[in-house]
């Protein structure tokens, strides 16, 4: 016979409540059934996911409406509480810290609701109310969506009534801010997810709260990855705040990396040709240099001939440091870790011996050292979001550069004191990756900068910068 101890251990105790954005017009809501044992905290990463939000602000608990300020009960008037972050604690020594209380000891049947504000200077107020207590099996997963309407406001929208007079003016071309309020939605909602007020994906939202709390005998941590995401990829997903997890994981998607590259040997060839025939050249006995360490003057010239390049300079093209493609090429491919200096010598790395013949080979050798040889991890950031926005061809008549803008800004690179990069600290992280794409055909040059190139081949590669 079972013991209750026993029983209890298949069993956990969740709350149901509906959790309403106050002052939204049309109601902006959710139907959440969560476990009563979450701390505050984990609620407060509960609500974000199930909003919508994207964790940009401070927030904090009270059970006393914003706008109350006091609360009768049981012919008492008592002080508000308030739960919140150790960050918000330092300046609020009356507050309590969210980390030590749960959702079931602050929200019951008795209770009354549990307000939880978000961003204390657009001030948006969710109201929680109790629904009903349920008795789950401990499988069930630590909370759930059930059902809602609308997704959260923009960030920094202005509140409730800002966030009203924003929707007009989307909504109405003649509107004399629509053209302002276009571009800042653009900018603000960024390039993984088209901006729809409507927009509210049940199944993704309970996805990606499976990910947050995973289920008990699940090994993996909170947090985790979808099966089959890139190593490189589930690591960028894990330095991002959670709520706008669910956002990237369907960027993600659209890149299609779910099944390995591949590529056609004579695609291969003509992409690595370069790359290709400097390994052949430096050869397997190696390359005296010049005394002043560059390719000889013979090899320089021989290299603009057979490669076609010699409407890309001028002069007599055979200077190693004044040939500028010739110069950037083998740069390349000592960054690459194809060809190593020793002694006045350039030879070629143990790796790139047997690519000699394999151009297939060399090909997704470019792919793994694009994807894995930075100088810091800014760089590396840079370089799988500029593939991401490749492999899913997404890249507008601006380039690909305000989209890995965007990501490095929400992965927390920024330029000193200032929040996120300029484009000029962006192009710069992106350089050399972009030098190397340019060679291989990936990108190409525009008026505007680079752009991608939009070939099939292109994007295979790119996918394989992100499988490395």
């Amino acid at each position: 016979m079972a013991s209750r101890t026993d029983d209890a251990r298949r069993t956990r105790d969740h709350l149901r409540l509906k959790v309403s954005l106050v002052d939204s017009d049309p109601e902006i809501w959710r139907l959440l059934e969560v476990d009563a044992a979450l701390t505050l905290e984990q609620v407060h990463e509960v609500l974000q996911i199930a909003m919508g939000w994207r964790s940009s602000h401070l927030h904090s608990f009270t059970d006393t409406d914003t706008y109350e300020r006091l609360r009768v009960a049981d012919g008492r008037v008592r002080e508000p509480r308030r739960w919140t972050s150790a960050f918000v604690l330092e300046e609020d020594p009356d507050g309590l810290p969210e980390t030590e209380w749960t959702l079931g000891q602050v929200l019951s049947e008795e209770s009354g609701p549990l307000f939880y504000d978000y961003d204390f200077g657009d001030g948006w107020t969710h109201r929680l109310e109790f629904v009903e207590h349920l008795t789950v099996p401990a499988s069930e997963p630590a909370a759930r969506l059930e059902r809602g309407e609308r997704r959260a406001p923009l960030e920094d929208s202005g509140g409730p009534h800002g966030y009203h007079d924003l929707l007009e003016a989307l909504a109405d071309p003649q509107h004399e801010d629509h053209q302002e309020a276009t571009e800042w939605v653009a900018a603000t909602a960024g390039p993984w997810r088209p901006f729809d007020p409507e927009l509210l994906d049940v199944d993704e939202v309970n996805r990606e709260l499976a990910l947050l709390l995973p289920a008990p005998g699940d090994d993996d941590e909170g947090g985790r990855s979808q099966p089959g995401t890139p190593p490189l990829v589930a690591e960028l997903i894990e330095c991002m705040p959670p709520a706008l997890r669910p956002e990237f994981r369907s960027y993600v998607g659209t890149a299609q990396l779910g099944s390995p590259p591949e590529i056609e040997a004579d695609a291969a060839e003509r992409m690595v040709a370069p790359y290709l025939w400097l390994i052949r050249r430096v050869g397997a006995d190696g390359l005296d240099l010049t005394a002043a360490g560059w390719l000889p003057p013979a090899v320089v010239r021989q290299a603009m001939t057979e490669l076609g390049w010699e409407d890309r300079w001028i002069g007599k093209q055979n200077r190693g440091d004044q040939t500028w493609p010739v110069r950037q090429l083998r740069a390349q491919a000592q960054r690459l870790g194809l060809l190593r200096k020793l002694k006045g010598r350039l030879l070629l790395s143990v790796a790139a011996r047997p690519l000699l013949e394999d151009p297939v080979g060399l090909w997704f050798f470019l792919a793994r050292s694009l994807a894995h040889r930075h100088r810091h991890d800014a760089e590396r950031d840079a370089t799988l979001l500029l593939a991401l926005e490749l492999a899913a061809d997404r890249g507008t008549d601006r380039g690909c550069l305000p989209a890995v803008g965007f990501g490095l800004e929400i992965l927390g690179w920024s330029a000193g004191d200032s929040w996120g990069l300029p484009p000029e600290a962006v192009g710069e992280l992106v350089r050399d990756s972009e030098h190397v794409l340019l060679e291989l055909g990936v990108l190409r040059w525009d008026r505007r900068g680079t752009v991608p190139a939009g070939t099939p081949e292109g994007r295979t590669f790119a996918r394989a910068v992100l499988r490395s």
